[in-house]
């Protein structure tokens, strides 16, 4: 029978630290689009999105008739959604993502920078961050509709995201299909390097890399202006300032090219002023000359 420790022997025991328990609630910031005042609420694990449209109407008298969507990180909340489980699987995600990142980018003390992020993730956080959501506001619900009714309709009105949204430029599902797969192709890597617990995540990270490769291509698109008007406003200075400089470049040199039938050579175009340049320094040299001519005129008067 093993015999009871003294006071002494308890204290030179290993202390064990207790781990402490995941929270069950968390804070969240309701932000309206109709210049409504922002209203916190205390989200439940159990809550679900019809459960905060109804806190939402309690609190607010105001929006007792009004319809109510939901939207997180441009994605609208059905009424299935659990939102405590969905943002912190989300936010698990990009935690995940930003680890992975340090790591490869941590070039000096390896084993300190392993040693830290195990600890990081060891310890869990007993306070979770703030949420927030933003709700749009629409309008008055009449006497025979019924929330559930316009709730059971968002998956079907839902926008379309990434490649989806090339049906509205008439093509077809078999070219949009074809796009995504050379697509996730060629991205392969990046999916890979992901986890991802559902479908539904995976479908949601895939349809966002597809959403930040349109974006790049329409900001690469909206470029070219500036380009055309700086290369016109800097050969408008040149043929200004300097007007007899650019000529010694426009001038085209035959090639040393000579064919036993005689026929003529294609010469090249400049490829040190483009065609926008070219039109700019003519006007930079005619007003020049304008002015040099306003000049001498007005001194002979």
């Amino acid at each position: 029978m093993p015999q009871p420790l003294s006071d002494k022997a308890k204290g030179k025991q290993r202390a064990v630290e207790s781990v402490p328990a995941p929270p069950a609630t968390r804070q969240l910031v309701i932000r309206f689009t109709d210049g409504i005042p922002d209203l916190e609420l205390t989200l439940g694990k159990d809550d679900s999105v019809r459960g905060l449209k109804a806190s939402i109407r309690e609190k607010r008298p105001q929006l007792q008739q009004r319809r109510l969507k939901l939207i997180h990180a441009g994605r609208l909340l059905t009424a299935e959604i659990k939102p405590f489980d969905w943002l912190q699987s989300l936010e698990d995600r990009q935690r995940r993502a930003s680890a992975r990142d340090e790591a490869t980018s941590a070039s000096t003390a390896p084993s300190a920078s392993e040693d830290h992020q195990t600890a990081r993730a060891s310890a869990p956080s007993t306070v979770l961050p703030t949420a927030y959501l933003h709700c749009s506001v629409g309008p008055e619900i009449t006497a025979e509709e019924v929330e559930d009714r316009e709730d059971g309709q968002t998956t079907q009105i839902r926008p379309l995201r990434g490649f989806d949204r090339l049906a509205g430029a008439g093509f077809s599902e078999a070219d949009i299909a074809n796009f995504r797969r050379q697509f996730h192709a060629g991205a392969a890597d990046s999916l890979a390097l992901a986890e991802f617990a559902t479908q539904e995540e995976y479908e949601e990270y895939a349809r966002t890399l597809e959403e930040q490769w349109i974006e790049s291509i329409d900001n690469a698109g909206l470029g070219s202006p500036s380009t055309d008007s700086n290369a016109v406003l800097q050969g408008v200075l040149l043929g200004f300032f300097m007007p007899f400089l650019p000529f010694f470049y426009f001038a085209s040199p035959k090639l040393p090219v000579f064919w036993s039938s005689g026929d003529p050579v294609e010469t090249l175009n400049s490829v040190i002023f483009s065609r926008r340049m070219q039109m700019g320094l003519v006007v930079g040299f005619a007003i020049n000359v304008l002015l040099g001519l306003w000049r001498y005129l007005w001194g002979s008067i």
